[in-house]
């Protein structure tokens, strides 16, 4: 397997040292860069063109922000946030501009390292604090709006193949993309439909006739 090129932007230095630490430590990913400071980011992607850019994110710099949308646009490298932010609309603002993945300082190792793979493979990644600030803005416009919630397209493959018995690894599998997104799935699919257990859900989607037994 070829490793994920990563490179890492974080301008504190402990969550930096760590960052590097857990990387250099993983036989999957290849450090090709560390960024101290905001002013180096766009030339040091275009120099080493990572798979993945790590970047601690603080919500009160515009010039950060500026920076990210150019990452993105550029599109060299999938960008992958960490951050203590727990304001919904800076949270918002960053998966407006194309942000894959956004984790927290508290989430685990493995968390991590699974929200680098799955933004490497051009996957979205968001740890459950970040599920929860954005289905809880959801829950709010919900209030406000009478009209009925819709499934996406990947949501409804999600739920059909769970009324048929699969496992989130078997979904995952059969859809070629990470578990982890898949649970993102599976709990996006409860919050819309007001369900609160996989088993509820099932029967709801087959007696409502939203699937086809």
């Amino acid at each position: 397997m070829v490793p994920i090129k990563v490179l890492i932007s974080d301008f504190q230095f402990l969550t930096r040292e760590g960052l590097i630490n857990l990387i250099n430590k993983d036989d999957e990913m290849d450090l090709v860069a560390v960024v101290e400071g905001p002013e180096d980011l766009m030339e040091t992607v275009l120099t080493h063109l990572p798979q993945v850019v790590v970047l601690d994110y603080q919500s009160q710099d515009p010039i950060l922000l500026s920076l990210l949308k150019q990452v993105v646009s550029s599109q060299v490298a999938n960008v992958l946030i960490i951050t203590n932010d727990s304001d919904r609309r800076h949270i918002q603002a960053l998966l407006d501009i194309g942000i894959k993945g956004i984790v927290t300082k508290g989430c685990s190792k493995i968390e991590i390292v699974n929200a680098i793979h799955a933004v490497s493979k051009n996957n979205r990644f968001f740890c459950n604090k970040v599920l929860d600030l954005l289905m809880d803005q959801k829950k709010e416009d919900d209030a406000v709006n009478c009209e009925p919630t819709d499934l996406s397209a990947r949501e409804y493959e999600v739920l059909t193949l769970i009324t048929k018995g699969f496992k989130t690894v078997q979904i995952a599998d059969e859809l070629n993309v990470s578990v982890h997104t898949i649970n993102s799935h599976r709990k996006n699919i409860l919050k819309k439909l007001g369900m609160k257990s996989p088993a509820e859900l099932i029967v709801y989607a087959l007696e409502s006739g939203l699937v086809k037994a």
